[in-house]
Formats: structure tokens, C-alpha cells, sequence
């Protein structure tokens, strides 16, 4: 099973690993939402986080969780999302490939 990162490289999606973390940049993350669940991914749910130069800050307030629960649809993750203050920068979202 391919990690998030090999599988957002081999999808040529825009991503950046920092600190050990996967992060896409919220100006794509409705695109990376869209790709995960039109893939058939397993999707455990999202962190959010700023980043700021050399700085990742977590906000665990504005992370979703769905590991024993269903996923909601993509526009509730997508309204989530958009409901999120402006000081979110990226989200980490926690997937893999159901092969």
C-alpha cells in the first residue's frame, strides 16, 4: 500500500513534505478532496495546519476525523473546509489506496 505522499507523486498532484508531514496547500485542497474520493481512497480525514516559513503550527479544532465513522459527502467536507479562518494555510489529509 502506497504512502500519501508516493500517491499524490504518482497523481503529479502539488504537494510538500514538511517535518514528516504531507501537506497540500488549501488553494488545492478542494482538487486533492475531489481526486481522493473519485479514486476509491480509503479517507481517515484531514489536519490543518499554517505554515509560515519554517513554522507549521496544528489546529487540531479544525481536523476532522472519520477513521470509525463514514466520510461525509464532498460538499460537507468541502463546506468544512471553506468554513475554516483564513490562518489555515494547509491540510494533511490522511488516505490510501484501497490496493
Amino acid at each position: 500500500m502506497a504512502n500519501r505522499q508516493k500517491i499524490l507523486e504518482r497523481w503529479e498532484f502539488p504537494h510538500w513534505q514538511k517535518q514528516g508531514i504531507t501537506l497540500v496547500a488549501r488553494s488545492d485542497a478542494r482538487a486533492c478532496v475531489q481526486r481522493i474520493l473519485n479514486n476509491g481512497c480509503r479517507f481517515y480525514g484531514y489536519d490543518a495546519f499554517r505554515v509560515d516559513g519554517e513554522s507549521i503550527q496544528p489546529f487540531l479544532e479544525f481536523s476532522s476525523d472519520w477513521s470509525d465513522k463514514p466520510v461525509p459527502s464532498f460538499e460537507v467536507i468541502i463546506g468544512q473546509l471553506a468554513s475554516h479562518p483564513n490562518k489555515i494555510t494547509h491540510y494533511e489529509f490522511v488516505f490510501e489506496d484501497r490496493q
